[in-house]
């Protein structure tokens, strides 16, 4: 502390020396009428506690400090009284407990006071003595200590622990919390018992916070600023602020960010907690008194993020919510909680003010905005468009995309980053949290690698320009207002195995700079009534919190026909389709769908499918290609080789083509020779036995007498 201070402390604490010096004369009058136990006071004489008392104040002044303001000559403590709303005695009992905090002394007069050195705590019963002048206002003052006491609820003043017999109430004894204590000293730094579950976000500049989100989300911060502003504006004075906000917004939707930026606007600090990091801890409960006390110390709106983990069905939420709810009545600042799920707090809690603000997730339009305020000084303006158009993150993730992308420029020997490194450190971050459900598929293909006919590659054109430009056609052009289906897009794959469909998955992925996933149907489909949902549900959830293509591989599993009822199972199945069909309408991202056969699936899902693709088997120009791209730049091939002919002679898909090359290059390095005709050909034998087929010499024509040299 600094002089200042130390004057401001001795100030305050003049107030109880008088009253220490009148108990100690009242207690030496009473002790008068006993004969003295020479061993009472072992360490402290009647000599040490005069000593000590003469270095307090005089009694000449006894009249002047008890009628003044507790905290008149200390700042701190008169700001930490009006803050909590502290009476007079209030503010009387915590300035007790906090004396030995402050200087040593006091726990020697306070071990006096109770005849036991060893007690240097004020108990309630020297309290009720120290404070209190009849049986009356013993009363008063023992109820402002007992359970459920202002005091102990707000974490001013905490019991303190003893070991052994436990002590009658009068004998138990209280100190100020520690985080109490530092911020009367002068200390603003966060309690380290909140570390990694909080952090303080100061108030700030307004058009700083407010520039990245006033495109889309201006009206919403204004409303929001109004109801965190201390106090309220235009709010009367007798009627009761909100006390509870629950900000709730679909994945990607900025809700930490809105907080921010109001409560910056308003001029208020924001201590934003992490619920899941908090409920993570063995003492979430201990710790929630704590940071509601550290919000009202720095005169803060307490933000909780991650809310649905606080509103889930289990002990630890349900003991946590029953915990909030009976503090938020006396908690004097706003709480803004914000989450995904569905939740009215008025229906929780019915002793404060509560409401519920719905945010709506961000187009490709206000994507783009909120991309051009944080990366715009990093990236060319089309690059932003691009990116902010495709990926649908949370304002919170773009700082760590540019920290990515420099690291992976300085990976590369490069720095600064350029569009490469952010597209690059983009599709990582946005990926969603699939494990155990999905299965990751590495995209090494583009358009320029797969062979279909020019219908199809045109469709697979107008799937790419249809993600591309939705801030176009849905915000700029309004189609958006029109259509209840808006970003998200499904499309089915219909064809023979191996013409492409996955390849295809592929492209658009790698295209868009998306991570490509494969629903793993055996972790998804149960045979438990409703546990196929569920499952799924999980699915999509993970999924709508990043930015992925998910790829159903055998679609009829999930997507199949509905049956007639005849039974409780023809019943649940027609439920699961059904389940299907709304998820996957209302799923954002993009879907694609794979069956060998197109009329396996529901005519319902065709219905609201964006596109369908047919991949046939190709015709023989096309398998021409296929023989041409199956064999790398770098395999030594042979004189003889006739793709030519084999494309002519087999019609067979592009995955059988890729098998017969592969194959072909082993046997090739087994002879230790360039790939031949003789080890396609071979190969090709290998692929019609794998397929039921019988080598003849019409197929193979003059080739055939290569088998026979086997």
């Amino acid at each position: 502390m600094n002089a200042e201070a130390v004057h401001n402390v001795r100030g305050a604490l003049r107030r109880l020396d008088l009253r220490l010096r009148l108990t100690v004369d009242r207690q030496r009058d009473v002790m008068e009428a006993r004969a003295r136990d020479p061993f009472r006071g072992l360490y402290l004489t009647d000599a040490d506690v005069d000593a000590i008392l003469a270095t307090m104040t005089p009694e000449s002044v006894v009249s002047t400090h008890f009628s003044g303001p507790l905290g008149a000559s200390w700042p701190r403590f008169a700001q930490l009284a009006q803050a909590f709303g502290l009476d007079t005695l209030e503010q009387e009992i915590l300035l007790i407990t906090l004396a030995p905090e402050i200087d040593i002394r006091y726990e020697r007069l306070y071990g006096y006071l109770h005849d036991d050195t060893t007690r240097r705590r004020p108990s309630i019963d020297l309290v009720a003595r120290l404070l209190a002048g009849s049986l009356e206002e013993e009363v008063v003052v023992r109820g402002a200590l007992g359970t459920g006491a202002r005091l102990l609820r707000l974490g001013l003043i905490v019991p303190i622990e003893e070991t052994g017999t436990p002590s009658t109430v009068l004998a138990r004894m209280v100190r100020p919390d520690d985080r109490v204590v530092s911020f009367l000293l002068g200390s603003d730094r966060l309690d380290p018992r909140l570390a990694g579950i909080a952090r303080l976000v100061p108030s700030g500049d307004a058009s700083v916070a407010n520039g990245a989100l006033a495109v889309a989300y201006g009206a919403e911060v204004d409303q929001l600023a109004r109801l965190v502003a201390h106090p309220p504006a235009g709010h009367p004075q007798d009627v009761p602020s909100l006390r509870l906000i629950y900000l709730r917004g679909g994945p990607g939707s900025p809700r930490t960010a809105i907080a921010e930026a109001a409560c910056r606007q308003a001029g208020r600090p924001l201590l934003m907690t992490d619920i899941p990091a908090l409920m993570a801890s063995d003492r979430a409960n201990d710790l929630l008194p704590l940071l509601l006390l550290e919000s009202c110390l720095n005169d803060a709106v307490l933000g909780m993020h991650g809310a649905d983990r606080f509103l889930a069905e289990d002990t630890q939420a349900t003991t946590l919510r029953r915990n909030l709810r009976h503090l938020l009545p006396d908690h004097p600042r706003p709480v803004i909680m914000t989450g995904e799920g569905r939740w009215e707090p008025s229906t929780w809690i019915h002793d404060a003010v509560a409401l519920s603000v719905t945010i709506a997730s961000p187009g490709p339009a206000a994507r783009i905005a909120l991309w051009q305020a944080r990366l715009g000084a990093h990236l060319p303006q089309t690059a932003i468009e691009e990116l902010g158009a495709r990926y649908r993150m949370e304002p919170e993730l773009l700082d760590a995309v540019a920290s990515t992308a420099r690291a992976l420029a300085i990976r590369d020997g490069r720095d600064p980053p350029d569009h490469r490194d952010f597209r690059a450190a983009a599709r990582v971050l946005a990926a969603p949290p699939l494990d155990g459900s999905a299965r990751r598929i590495e995209t090494r293909y583009t358009l320029a690698d797969i062979v279909l006919s020019p219908d199809s590659t045109a469709q697979l054109r107008e799937i790419l320009a249809r993600i591309r430009h939705q801030a176009i056609v849905l915000e700029r052009w309004g189609f958006g207002k029109k259509h209840a289906r808006q970003s998200g897009v499904s499309v089915l794959f219909a064809g023979p195995p191996g013409t492409g469909k996955t390849m295809a998955a592929e492209v658009i992925a790698g295209e868009l700079g998306l991570e490509l996933f494969r629903i793993d149907l055996s972790a998804v489909v149960s045979k438990y009534i409703g546990e196929t949902e569920k499952n799924l549900e999980v699915v999509f959830r993970a999924a709508d919190r990043g930015d992925a293509v998910l790829l159903f591989d055998e679609a009829d599993a999930l997507f199949g026909k509905r049956s007639e009822v005849k039974d409780a199972h023809d019943r649940h199945a027609n439920v699961e389709i059904a389940y299907l069909l709304q998820r996957l309408e209302s799923y954002e991202g993009l879907a694609i769908l794979t069956t060998n056969l197109r009329g396996n699936i529901d005519e319902a899902f065709l219905r609201r499918l964006d596109h369908i693709l047919e991949f046939p088997l190709p015709e023989e120009a096309e398998r021409l290609q296929i023989w041409e791209r199956a064999l790398p730049a770098d395999v030594p091939l042979g004189p003889d080789i006739d793709l030519p002919f084999l494309a002519r002679k087999f019609k067979l898909s592009g995955g059988h083509i890729k098998n017969i090359a592969l194959t072909g290059a082993f046997l090739a390095a087994a002879a230790g020779s360039s790939v031949g005709m003789a080890h396609l050909v071979r190969a090709t034998r290998r692929e019609h036995q794998k397929l039921g087929k019988l080598a003849s010499e019409r197929d193979f024509e003059h080739f055939f007498p290569l088998l026979q040299d086997e």
